[in-house]
C-alpha cells in the first residue's frame, strides 16, 4: 500500500510539474507580500522595524525558503529513481541555504572604514566562498557519478541482479513514501512551533532560523534515511565498493547536519568536507569499478 502511495500519488510526474508551479506562483506572492509589508511599515507607519522588515533585500529570504522546501520534495522524489540525484539533490538543498544566507548576510554587513574583517563581513565571505567551492563540487559528483558498472556478469548473474535490483526499487519507494510522511509532520510542527515562540515573545516580525524551524531536524530524517539504504543495498549486491561508497553517504549527511549546529567559519568547513567527501568517495568507487572491469 506505501509502494501505491508513494508511486501513484505523492511521486508522480505530473504532481511534481504541479508543485513546481504552484511553488513558483507562491515564492513570486509571498516575495511581493514581504515588499508590500516593508513598505506598509516604513512608509505609510513611518515605524523602524528590525529582522524580516528591516530591509528589502530581506524580500528574497521568504521565495527562497518555498523553492527549498521544493527543493526538499524533488529529493524524496528522486530517492526511489536514484540514489545518486538523491544525495546531490541533499547538497543542492545546502548550497540553496547557503544562498539564502547570503541574502540575509548582505543586510547585515559594516560597510564602514577598516571594518572588512567584521564578524558580520567574514560571514558573507565565508558563505560566498563555500557556495562557489560546493557548486564546483557537486559538478564533479554528477560526473564520476554517472556511470556505476557492476563488472561483468553471467546472464544468470545478471536476472538474480535484476531481481534485486526490482526488490531494492521496492524498498526505496516505501522509504520515500515515509519520509514524505514524517517531513510533511515534522514541516507542520516546526512551523507551528516557530509561531507560538514568536508569539510568546512578542516579536512577530523577527528574523527567523528557518534552517533551525525545519532542515536541521529534516536532515536528521535524511540520515536515518541514507542509513536504511545502505542496509537495503546489502540485500542488492555485495559489490565492497557500492558499500563503502553507499556508507560515504551517511558520512557525508551526518557531516552536513552537524554544519547547522555550528558557529560560522566551522559550520562552512563542515559543508566543505561533508560534500567533499562524498564526492571523493564516489570518485574511488568508480575508479576502483573500472579496475575491476578491466581485469574481469
Amino acid at each position: 500500500m506505501a509502494t501505491k502511495l508513494s508511486a501513484d500519488l505523492f511521486f508522480t510526474p505530473s504532481l511534481r510539474a504541479k508543485l513546481g508551479r504552484y511553488t513558483l506562483f507562491l515564492a513570486i506572492g509571498s516575495f511581493l507580500v514581504h515588499l508590500g509589508l516593508y513598505g506598509f511599515y516604513h512608509y505609510v507607519l513611518g515605524e523602524d522595524t528590525v529582522g524580516l522588515l528591516s530591509d528589502p533585500i530581506n524580500a528574497i529570504y521568504t521565495p527562497f525558503s518555498f523553492l527549498l522546501v521544493y527543493e526538499a520534495y524533488l529529493l524524496l522524489y528522486y530517492l526511489q529513481h536514484s540514489t545518486t540525484i538523491y544525495v546531490g539533490k541533499q547538497y543542492e538543498i545546502i548550497v540553496l541555504i547557503l544562498i539564502r544566507g547570503v541574502f540575509k548576510d548582505m543586510t547585515h554587513l559594516d560597510l564602514r572604514s577598516g571594518s572588512w574583517s567584521s564578524a558580520n563581513n567574514l560571514e558573507l565571505w565565508y558563505d560566498l566562498a563555500t557556495v562557489m567551492a560546493l557548486f564546483a563540487l557537486i559538478l564533479v559528483f554528477y560526473r564520476v557519478s554517472g556511470r556505476q558498472g557492476f563488472g561483468a556478469a553471467s546472464p544468470t548473474e545478471s536476472n538474480q541482479r535484476d531481481a534485486k535490483m526490482q526488490r531494492f526499487i521496492l524498498a526505496k519507494k516505501n522509504l520515500s513514501a515515509v519520509l514524505f510522511f514524517a517531513a510533511l509532520g515534522l514541516g507542520i510542527y516546526s512551523f507551528g512551533d516557530w509561531l507560538y515562540g514568536l508569539r510568546a515573545a512578542g516579536d512577530l516580525v523577527a528574523t527567523p532560523n528557518v534552517n533551525a524551524i525545519f532542515f536541521d531536524h529534516f536532515f536528521t530524517l535524511l540520515i536515518l534515511g541514507d542509513v536504511l539504504i545502505l542496509l537495503f543495498s546489502l540485500f542488492y549486491t555485495d559489490d565492497f565498493p557500492i558499500i563503502i561508497r553507499n556508507s560515504s553517504f551517511v558520512i557525508s549527511t551526518i557531516l552536513l547536519k552537524l554544519s547547522f549546529g555550528a558557529e560560522s567559519g566551522i559550520a562552512q568547513v563542515f559543508i566543505i568536507v561533508g560534500v567533499g567527501f562524498g564526492v571523493a568517495m564516489s570518485a574511488i568507487t568508480l575508479r576502483y569499478q573500472r579496475r575491476v572491469e578491466r581485469r574481469a
